[in-house]
């Protein structure tokens, strides 16, 4: 999937399985599987299961999804906050 860019307070949603979910710009809130997380720019998140991916844009932001098998294992993964860590 190519980048995707998503103005402030714009929505995405698709469906994923086993693929990576990269913050490349901005900041995003993601819901997957009952759980809500928050990432930003440099920043991603894995997606086990086929469910539903809603994606909201917190700021201007650009993501991209990556299938497993085409995600390099050199990568550092930067850990996502959960929703309840961000401080308004």
């Amino acid at each position: 999937m190519p980048t995707m860019p998503l103005s402030r307070t714009q929505v995405s949603a698709f469906q994923a399985k086993h693929s990576w979910i990269h913050c490349e710009a901005g900041q995003l809130w993601l819901s997957h599987d009952g759980q809500d997380v928050v990432l930003e720019r440099g920043q991603k998140y894995f997606v086990h299961s086929g469910d539903l991916i809603v994606i909201e844009a917190l700021q201007d932001c650009r993501y991209r999804v990556q299938s497993k098998a085409t995600a390099s294992t050199s990568q550092v993964t930067n850990k996502a906050m959960p929703t309840a860590a961000l401080v308004q």
